[in-house]
């Protein structure tokens, strides 16, 4: 070994120990910096290989400054609306610019002061401006041009600049109606189609068969609903009251007889209103022989169709008004209107007003914007809710057109949960708290629709959406924070302004919703800390400090060999 090696390894840890030193200033230097990550100093030993295993030949240290990137900091909470910290892993992404092209940086950090600028745009304290995904008003991510898209990819074309000012006045058009009230089971029906007979003669109180040329095994059909039918056989000793009770043993028909014993009389009668009935004689002609209208076969028309109501053809049972709003914010009244049909069967029709500015009547005659049938369980619970064809309403938007400029809504009735009551019900009429008889109970109506309003508030919410708050109560989502996430986060490149740039080594990011898929939470209103430890830097400080002056040591003791050995020639 040559004493100038042993020198050279101790220059070479005074140089580690100034660099550790550097670290550690630093870091104290960034003791208050919003979302900073410390950096640890490490070292590992540079060896020079021996010419023989007698020989030691001295290399040195090198040193390796680690940054602790993906090490939570303490989040604290702010006043600040617009300020948020992640809790968990990933980053913010920001850009240099509020206006980003596709030849600007992207950056990532965990600062998220966030401030509006002058123009609107949301920015932290160190200049750059944070990104995510505009919304539509129920939180579904959309692209630049509006369209839907969705996250964990990398398209950062996707995000926008949060711009707080993209909305300043806002109307909320109504989306859902939900209605929560009690019809009245012991309602009267609208009677259904009927036909009665009209043969004279037909005594009631003896055998049918022998009457009015009708012999026992005459038969006729019931056909309800289409396509199921049902054979009615006039058996030898049965009266007319008899036949009676085997046609309102059909499902959907009732019929009563006359027993006068003179001109006695059969009315067959349908037993729900919009549905109808159709009666065929079958084995000989009975229902002709006892007058019923034909040709046959004959058809006892509902006296109920949609629209029955917006035209006054039919009076209804209970109207229930709500006032809505279109996309302009303009309000409307229209009125969700009952008829009872049968037992356990309602019609109901929306309706609305033709006038100036209100419904097109060209597309909703008479106003009538959508008719139906609500159908509840003997527990007086929703069964079923659909249009006049069968279709099935509770999921399906129904559309009204507006004559004064704006979109049409788009409008989901809400009748409550299909088997539970908590919505649209069927019990008997009840009593208030006086003792007056209510045969209707409106509970609720509720609408998500407003007027227009300015901006009176936003701020982020704890699902990472910026939320804007308007002066007619509407609370908007606007955008929501993307979160970026990496596979080796601590071996991002550090940069000016406490961001982040991405590195080989670190793998590329995806782009993530908040607390989905690996990606942190947001916690709105609150900010992290920087990660440093004061008493473990100052520890670390005193240990570099000692193991600096070793390495002069080092020199000093290598100086005072080599003068020993200069001396030797004197």
């Amino acid at each position: 070994m040559s004493l100038f090696g042993a020198m050279i390894s101790g220059v070479s840890g005074l140089n580690a120990q100034s660099q550790n030193l550097g670290v550690i200033s630093d870091n104290i230097s960034n003791l208050n910096t919003v979302g900073y990550k410390g950096t640890i100093g490490r070292f590992s030993t540079l060896v020079t290989e021996s010419a023989t295993d007698t020989r030691y030949t001295p290399g040195g240290v090198r040193f390796h400054p680690t940054a602790l990137i993906s090490k939570q900091g303490l989040l604290q909470a702010t006043s600040s609306n617009t300020a948020a910290a992640i809790s968990g892993d990933g980053f913010f992404v920001v850009r240099d610019t509020n206006s980003p092209g596709s030849d600007n940086e992207i950056f990532f950090t965990r600062a998220g002061d966030f401030k509006p600028d002058d123009d609107g745009f949301l920015r932290n304290t160190a200049g750059y401006y944070v990104q995510g995904w505009a919304t539509d008003r129920n939180g579904v991510l959309l692209d630049p041009t509006g369209t839907p898209t969705t996250s964990n990819s990398s398209a950062i074309s996707d995000l926008q600049v949060l711009d707080i000012n993209s909305i300043l006045t806002a109307a909320a058009s109504t989306t859902t109606i939900e209605f929560g009230a009690n019809l009245n089971a012991n309602e009267t029906p609208l009677t259904g189609g009927s036909d009665v007979s009209t043969t004279l003669g037909i005594d009631g109180t003896i055998a049918l068969a022998g009457q009015a040329g009708i012999a026992a095994g005459d038969s006729f059909d019931i056909e309800y609903p289409a396509g199921t039918v049902t054979t009615i056989t006039i058996n030898a000793g049965e009266t007319l009251a008899d036949i009676a009770a085997e046609i309102s043993a059909v499902t959907g028909v009732t019929a009563t007889a006359t027993s006068t014993g003179t001109d006695d009389t059969l009315t067959i009668t349908g037993s729900f209103a919009d549905q109808d009935v159709v009666i065929t004689n079958n084995n000989n002609t009975p229902l002709t022989a006892l007058g019923f209208t034909g040709p046959f076969p004959a058809t006892l028309a509902a006296t109920y169709t949609g629209g029955d109501l917006a035209d006054g053809t039919v009076d209804e049972n209970n109207t229930m008004p709500v006032t809505i709003y279109d996309s302009l914010g303009t309000a409307h009244v229209v009125q969700l209107q009952v008829v009872k049909l049968g037992q356990n069967r309602w019609g109901f029709e929306l309706t609305g007003s033709t006038a100036t500015g209100e419904l097109d009547a060209t597309q909703h005659p008479d106003g009538l914007i959508q008719s139906g049938i609500i159908t509840f369980n003997g527990d007086g619970s929703l069964r079923t809710f659909t249009d006049n064809a069968g279709t099935d309403l509770l999921d399906e938007e129904i559309t009204a057109n507006w004559t004064n400029g704006s979109n049409p809504n788009e409008i989901t009735l809400d009748l409550g949960t299909v088997g539970l009551t908590n919505g649209i019900t069927q019990f008997g009429a009840g009593s208030d708290a006086n003792g007056n008889l209510v045969e209707y109970d409106t509970r609720f109506i509720n609408q998500n629709g407003a007027q227009a309003g300015s901006m009176v508030n936003y701020g982020f919410t704890e699902e990472g959406f910026l939320q804007v708050e308007f002066a007619n109560g509407v609370k908007r989502p606007i955008y929501k924070l993307a979160i970026a996430t990496f596979e080796a986060p601590d071996e991002m490149e550090n940069y000016s302004g406490n961001v982040y740039r991405q590195t080989r080594e670190s793998g590329d990011y995806l782009l993530r919703e908040p607390g989905l898929n690996g990606a942190g939470n947001v916690v709105a209103s609150a900010l992290e800390s920087s990660n440093v430890d004061l008493a473990e830097e100052f520890t670390n400080m005193i240990v570099t400090q000692r193991a600096y002056s070793a390495n002069t040591k080092t020199i000093t003791t290598t100086d005072e060999m080599l003068d020993e050995l200069i001396r030797i020639k004197r």
